[in-house]
């Protein structure tokens, strides 16, 4: 563990300490500033580390994220600024250990009811997992992202938004996928119900590889249509359905052009029982040398029910699959791989600051490419304290 990360450790755990004595969410103030230390400490055991079926090893892993968040009301405007690092360190193979960090920033400002604008920025020192991997490496990498937004209500039932943002990726190891990445957005909304809006939204994105003599260099177009709605405090969501484009500025590279669309929903049966399900179909940029990108295809569903006042049961799982724009050799066919994921888990607040779970998730992936196929199985013990 480095100086500087244990010296970021200590300064949460001291913030923790003094929010426990306070005994309550929210009680460390500087004037109108809210601080809110967190603490995540995961103890996790996993039956194949390296996420294959030829190499496979077993291994514990001890993950702590100590993070702190600051809140700031001006008025009728809202500034926020994060940071928090996740540290995992393996007890036996320790060429998997990693250390990430995080930083972020928000600032909301509302002029009346009809104007408002948004400013975010973040930068990430982040991994790819091997199971996400397409190499079956671990790929570090490192992103920077500017955002902003602005979003006018129109009299009556009407609101239009123009989003723009901008991002850099470099990779470690993988420097053919290092680029800047260029998106404006616009969206119309209209309300045909009190709480319930169609809108239409339309990305345009410049993608621009900085390896010399790249291929990949690419615009994609998106229209989308969708619906909106927060009937009530127990049921959100939004589903859009949408025409992709990806045009390539190299002519030898084959484009893109087929459907994509996105659904998030949260919705509460009841008090102790509620229902997330999320789902995409979206073209990413590649991952894999020889192949141009991929098209992800996929659902995911978490059940919670809360019994015995401060006990939850979990129920999730997921399914998706990758299929990669090109054969990449020895293979004929370009490579698709099937991922599937189960789990359960049990969650006990202590209190409102502090909570412990249990958990359970077995993962799968299936590939026509030999070599890429995986079982895992997880098994977690988490402490969360949140101020």
């Amino acid at each position: 563990m480095t100086i500087k990360y244990t010296r970021i450790l200590i300064l949460v755990l001291a913030f923790c300490l003094v929010a426990g004595t306070a005994g309550a969410v929210g009680n460390i103030r500087l004037g109108q500033m809210e601080i809110h230390p967190y603490l995540s400490l995961k103890e996790i055991f996993s039956d194949n580390i390296y996420y294959t079926s030829t190499d496979v090893k077993s291994d514990s892993i001890t993950e702590t994220t100590p993070g702190i968040k600051m809140q700031l009301p001006i008025r009728m405007h809202r500034f926020e600024a994060e940071y928090y690092a996740v540290d995992r360190r393996y007890n036996t193979y320790h060429g998997e250990n990693t250390t990430d960090e995080h930083v972020k920033g928000l600032l909301d400002l509302k002029f009346g009811s009809f104007f408002s604008l948004t400013a975010k920025g973040a930068f990430d020192k982040d991994h790819e997992p091997r199971y996400m991997s397409a190499t079956g490496f671990i790929e570090v990498y490192r992103t920077g992202t500017g955002f902003a937004s602005a979003a006018y209500q129109m009299t009556g039932r009407s609101k239009v938004q123009v989003d723009y943002s901008q991002k850099t990726l470099n990779y470690m190891t993988s420097d053919f996928r290092d680029r800047d990445e260029n998106i404006a957005a616009g969206y119309f909304f209209y309300r045909f119900l009190p709480r319930t809006s169609f809108f239409v939204e339309y990305d345009h994105t410049t993608i621009d590889y900085t390896q010399q003599g790249s291929d990949l260099n690419n615009t994609v177009d998106t229209v989308f249509l969708g619906i909106t709605w927060e009937i009530t405090a127990r049921s959100k969501g939004t589903i859009k359905v949408g025409q992709t484009s990806k045009d390539y500025k190299d002519p030898s590279v084959k484009d893109f052009s087929g459907t994509s669309w996105s659904l998030n929903i949260d919705h509460k049966f009841n008090e102790e029982t509620a229902i997330v399900l999320a789902g995409l179909r979206q073209v990413n940029e590649t991952k894999l040398i020889g192949t141009s990108y991929y098209i992800t295809t996929g659902v995911s569903a978490e059940l919670s029910d809360r019994f015995m006042t401060k006990t939850a049961f979990l129920l999730r799982g997921s399914y998706g699959t990758d299929v990669y724009s090109n054969a990449v050799p020895p293979a004929t066919e370009a490579r698709e791989d099937k991922t599937s994921m189960v789990g359960a888990g049990l969650k006990y607040f202590a209190s409102d600051w502090l909570n412990l779970g249990a958990d359970y998730n077995k993962r799968h992936r299936s590939s026509n490419v030999a070599g890429n196929d995986y079982d895992e199985t997880q098994y977690v013990l988490s402490l969360n304290m949140s101020f």
